[in-house]
């Protein structure tokens, strides 16, 4: 029997495990693997203390930080189904089951997909949602990039250091990253920008060899020859552990009040996977925090 489960591995669960095992919690962290969004970024140069990191860098940092406080931790492990009892939650997994007096749930973010008849024949086939994890497949060969917020702007960036050339395609009029981003992309010759234009068809055969796209305003139907594309164009909760135990906005992230507390009196959310507005590194570390102070002052009445 534990004081305290989390469920996660990104920034908001580390952050939860650290201050749960400062509270002496008895806490096990129970997470597939780490990082979660944090890990995937390119460049991190807005968390305090680090003018320059990587994303898997910052997350290494954090998850040593984590290893060296009195806490239990399961990696490698999928949580398939929490379900209550009087006072008490139990999360069931793979290998097993665990009961404790309160749960953090902070299970971040998966990647929206285009919804392509074709999208998924071609994952891993050309198709990737992970440039940290892929980019250097695709040296001197052309891809897209579908999105233009900061993830596409970021993307981008990133596979100029291997491709020869980078398409990126935004649906919108306009690119929606950042500026500092969108002036960094728009000095690089190796990045064409198409704005306010429907992707179509992913075309190909084993492998990706095309792209179609059309022009939003004069209607005209164009295809790009390629052999890379990398779909950036949001991210949705990763909610699905809960939907029947807590209550979900519309979007399907899990409903928080300013102390992380859930509609459910001992389960708690932090970090992506909650209607918290913004979807930061540094505010996930923060909400973690926030938590497993909850989570404590919660245990502490009981």
């Amino acid at each position: 029997m534990y004081d305290l489960i989390i469920i996660g591995g990104g920034p908001a669960a580390i952050s939860a495990g650290i201050y749960a095992a400062r509270k002496k919690l008895k806490t096990i962290l129970i997470c597939q693997d780490w990082g979660g969004q944090a890990a995937l970024a390119s460049w991190v140069e807005n968390y305090p203390g680090f003018e320059h990191i990587t994303g898997l860098d910052l997350v290494n940092k954090m998850v040593n930080q984590l290893k060296k406080n009195e806490l239990e931790i399961k990696t490698g492990l999928k949580a398939k189904e929490i379900s209550l009892a009087v006072d008490l939650v139990r999360v069931k997994t793979e290998s097993g089951s665990y009961q404790s007096r309160a749960v953090i749930i902070a299970t971040g973010c998966l990647p929206k997909k285009l919804g392509l008849p074709s999208e998924e024949k071609f994952i891993g086939q050309g198709i990737s949602y992970c440039a940290t994890c892929d980019a250097p497949i695709f040296k001197n060969k052309k891809v897209a990039v579908i999105g233009g917020g900061n993830a596409g702007l970021g993307t981008a960036f990133q596979l100029t250091a291997y491709a020869s050339k980078i398409y990126l395609l935004e649906f919108l009029p306009q690119l929606t990253g950042d500026k500092y981003f969108q002036e960094k992309i728009s000095q690089n010759p190796k990045i064409k920008i198409l704005t306010n234009v429907l992707i179509k068809e992913i075309r190909g055969e084993q492998l990706v060899n095309g792209l179609v796209y059309q022009e939003r305003s004069s209607k005209k139907v164009k295809e790009i020859t390629l052999e890379g594309i990398f779909i950036t164009i949001g991210l949705i909760a990763n909610s699905s552990l809960v939907k029947d135990v807590v209550e979900l906005n519309k979007e399907g992230e899990i409903k928080i009040d300013s102390q992380n507390r859930t509609s459910q009196a001992n389960i708690f959310a932090a970090g992506d996977v909650t209607d918290v507005s913004h979807k930061q590194i540094v505010v996930g570390a923060g909400e973690g925090a926030k938590a497993a102070f909850s989570a404590y002052q919660y245990l502490c009445q009981q």
